[in-house]
C-alpha cells in the first residue's frame, strides 16, 4: 500500500474546524464558508460572470476555473445550466494542485452543502452522484469526464502555472479561486494574471472573491476592466473583470459533418459530433464494426509509465475517457474492467515500474507478488506482477452500435467510396463506386488507413488473429493477463487470447501456426493453464494501421478535412477520446489535453514534404 507521502501528486489534506468548515492543512485557510459555499458559488462567479445570459446566447459556455476545490463552483454551474432552458454545451477546465480522493470529496461536499436551498438539494444531490462516478484516479495530468451530453469537466491535476501554460482554447469566463493570496500566493501571481489575459475570448468575464489592490492592480495590468461589485450579505464585495470585446474573425461551426469509415474511430467522431448537435453522414462500405472493431473483445488497459512518457499519458486519456462514457451512455455494451495483471519482459522494465507505482495512488497501478498476482486472477502466473486495476474489456460491437444510436447520425452501409476530391477551398466531393456524390464542408477520414489522402503518410498494415479457448469450470480465470499479448477471463463461455502481428500479410485465414504463436504467448503468462494447444480454436482474422511512433493520426489535413486513423491495438481504447480531441479543435472549443498533443498527433506529422498546420 502506497503511502500518501510517496505520491507524486499530494491529495487534499483536510479536516473540519470548530466551525463546520472545510479547513486545508496544506494551506491554513478554509475552502469556502459551510454557510455561504453555495451562495457565494452563484452571486460571484455564475452570476458575475454573467451565466444565465450566455446559455441564451452561445452554442458552447468555455470555463476555466483556477482552482477546483471542492467542485461547489462547478456543481453551481452545472446546476445554473440544467435548471435553464439552454441547449448550449458547458465546457468547463478546472486545475487542482491537491485534489481530493472521491471519497473524501464525497464526505466534504455532504458537509459544504448542509444549507443548500431545499429547492436545488434533489439536482444537486444528484450532480454530485454523477461527479464522484466519474472521479479519476488521483494521477497527474488531464481527466475529461463526459458527465451529460451538455456538459464536460475536465479536470488537470497539477501546479497551476505548468498547467496554464499547456492549456490549449480561449475561455468566456474565468473563476479565479483559490486560497487567500497570503496563504497562496503563487495562485494570484502576475504570471497566472498575465496567462489568463492570453486565455481570454474576446469579451470574457472573470470573477473573484478576493478584492484586494494588489489583485485589482495585476488584472489591470494585463489588460482586464476591473470593477469592485457588491455581494450578498456573506460575500461583501467581489470583483468582475471584463476583457474587452476584440474583433476577431469568426469561425464558421460545421452543421454538418461527414465521416468516412464506421468503425470505432468513426463511430466515436460522428457521436461526438451528434452531441453537439451537429448533423452527421456515416459512410461505411461494407456494415459498421466490420474490420477489427468486430473483434468479439478488446482488452482496454492504460499502458503504465512515468509522467514523461507519451504512451502512458495518451491511454491514460483515452481509457478514462471510455469509462466514464461508459458509465453514462453504456447499458446495452457488455463491458467489465475486471483489472489487469501485468507481468514485465525483464527485470530492468520490472525495476522501472516498481519505482513508479510507488508514485502513484494503488487505484491506478500496484506491485503485486507471484503468489497474490495468482491469488487475484485465480491461476499460476508466470512470474511477479503488477495490477491494473482501471483495465477491462468491452465488446467492440455492442460499443459501436451504442455510439451510432442517435438520432443526427445517419448510417449509409454498403457504401464504397472512391474518390475524394476537393471541389474549392471550403468544400469537398465524397465520390461512390455507384457514381453518387455528396458534397460537403468538413469530411473526416476514420478508415484506419489513409488510402483517400495521399498526403497522409506512415500507416502501416498489421494483420492479426485471435486465438478462442473454451472455458472450463475448473480453470476460473477473474482477471485480464498480459504482457506482449494477453488472456481474457471468459466471456460468453470463451476465453480470447490475442494477438499476432505481422506487417505486409494479407492472408484472411485462420492459421495454425498464429494458434500456435498464441499458445506459446499463453504459456509465457499462465504456465499451468493449459498444456495442448489442440484445446485452442482459430479466432478471428483482421488488420489494423499502425504508425512507427504508436500513436494515431488526428487532427487536420486541410481546409476541411480531418483524419482519426491509425489507432493500432489501441483502437477501442483511445479512438474515443481522440474523437473528443479532435472535436474540440474543429469546434473551437479547449482542448481535453495539454497543446503539445496537437502536433504529437497531427495527420501530417510523417509527411517531411508537408508542414503540419494546427
Amino acid at each position: 500500500m502506497n503511502s500518501v507521502t510517496s505520491l507524486a501528486l499530494e491529495p487534499a489534506r483536510w479536516q473540519v474546524n470548530d466551525q463546520g468548515e472545510i479547513f486545508s492543512l496544506t494551506y491554513g485557510d478554509v475552502y469556502a464558508s459551510r454557510h455561504g459555499a453555495w451562495s457565494q458559488a452563484q452571486s460571484i462567479f455564475v452570476d458575475g460572470c454573467e451565466l444565465p445570459t450566455r446559455w441564451m446566447g452561445s452554442p458552447c459556455v468555455r470555463i476555466l476555473e483556477t482552482a477546483f476545490g471542492l467542485g461547489v463552483n462547478f456543481l453551481a454551474t452545472w446546476a445554473s445550466l440544467k435548471a435553464s432552458a439552454s441547449k448550449a454545451r458547458l465546457q468547463y477546465i478546472a486545475i487542482e494542485k491537491h485534489p481530493f480522493t472521491a471519497q473524501d470529496l464525497r464526505t466534504a461536499l455532504q458537509i459544504s452543502l448542509t444549507t443548500l436551498p431545499a429547492s436545488l438539494a434533489p439536482l444537486v444531490h444528484e450532480l454530485v452522484e454523477r461527479l464522484i462516478t466519474q472521479w479519476p484516479p488521483l494521477i497527474s495530468g488531464f481527466h475529461s469526464l463526459p458527465l451529460d451530453d451538455q456538459t464536460t469537466l475536465t479536470l488537470v491535476f497539477g501546479d497551476i502555472d505548468a498547467v496554464l501554460c499547456s492549456l490549449h482554447g480561449r475561455f468566456d469566463a474565468v473563476y479565479l479561486d483559490g486560497f487567500a493570496p497570503d496563504c497562496n500566493a503563487g495562485m494570484w501571481s502576475s504570471l497566472v494574471m498575465k496567462r489568463l489575459a492570453e486565455l481570454a475570448a474576446p469579451g470574457a468575464i472573470a470573477a473573484t472573491w478576493c478584492v484586494t489592490d494588489t489583485v485589482q492592480h495585476a488584472l489591470n495590468e494585463v489588460g482586464y476592466t476591473v470593477n469592485q461589485q457588491v455581494g450578498s450579505a456573506r460575500n461583501h464585495e467581489f470583483l468582475t473583470a471584463h476583457w474587452p470585446q476584440k474583433f476577431i474573425e469568426s469561425q464558421t461551426l460545421p452543421a454538418s459533418v461527414v465521416v468516412i469509415g464506421a468503425g470505432i474511430a468513426g463511430a466515436s467522431v460522428a457521436r461526438q459530433f451528434a452531441s453537439r448537435g451537429v448533423s452527421v453522414t456515416l459512410i461505411e462500405r461494407d456494415q459498421p464494426a466490420s474490420g477489427a472493431s468486430g473483434n468479439p473483445v478488446a482488452v482496454v488497459r492504460p499502458e503504465p509509465g512515468g509522467v514523461d512518457n507519451m504512451i502512458a499519458e495518451f491511454s491514460a486519456a483515452g481509457v478514462g475517457w471510455l469509462k466514464r462514457w461508459l458509465s453514462v451512455y453504456g447499458q446495452s455494451v457488455p463491458h467489465d474492467f475486471c483489472g489487469a495483471v501485468r507481468l514485465l519482459r525483464d527485470q530492468r522494465r520490472h525495476d522501472k515500474l516498481a519505482a513508479y507505482a510507488l508514485t502513484v495512488p494503488d487505484e491506478w497501478l500496484h506491485e503485486l507478488s507471484n503468489t497474490d498476482a495468482s491469488t487475484l486472477c485465480g491461476q499460476t502466473v508466470a512470474a511477479d506482477a503488477f495490477l491494473l486495476p482501471q483495465a477491462g474489456w468491452v465488446d467492440p460491437k455492442a460499443l459501436v452500435a451504442a455510439l451510432i444510436d442517435h438520432p443526427l447520425i445517419d448510417v449509409k452501409s454498403n457504401a464504397e467510396v472512391t474518390k475524394l476530391t476537393r471541389m474549392s477551398s471550403d468544400l469537398w466531393c465524397v465520390g461512390f463506386s455507384n457514381h453518387e456524390e455528396i458534397h460537403t464542408h468538413h469530411v473526416v477520414l476514420a478508415t484506419a488507413f489513409a488510402d483517400l489522402s495521399p498526403d497522409v503518410l506512415g500507416i502501416d498494415s498489421a494483420r492479426g488473429q485471435l486465438s478462442l479457448l473454451p472455458e472450463r469450470a475448473d480453470k476460473s480465470l477473474r482477471a485480464i493477463v498480459c504482457r506482449d499479448g494477453y488472456i481474457t477471463p471468459a466471456i460468453n463461455g470463451m476465453h480470447i487470447i490475442g494477438a499476432t502481428i505481422q506487417y505486409d500479410d494479407l492472408d484472411a485465414n485462420s492459421r495454425t501456426e498464429d494458434d500456435l504463436e498464441n499458445f506459446h504467448r499463453l504459456q509465457r503468462l499462465l504456465p499451468e493453464f493449459v498444456s495442448d494447444v489442440n484445446e485452442l480454436r482459430a479466432g478471428r482474422v483482421s488488420w489494423r494501421g499502425t504508425t512507427q511512433d504508436r500513436l494515431p493520426l488526428v487532427g487536420k489535413i486541410a481546409e476541411g478535412l480531418y483524419a482519426s486513423i491509425g489507432h493500432g491495438s489501441r483502437g477501442v481504447a483511445c479512438a474515443p477520446w481522440c474523437a473528443e480531441f479532435l472535436a474540440t479543435q474543429i469546434m473551437n472549443e479547449p482542448l481535453p489535453i495539454s497543446a503539445t498533443w496537437v502536433e504529437r498527433l497531427h495527420p501530417l506529422r510523417f509527411s517531411k514534404s508537408i508542414s503540419p498546420k494546427s
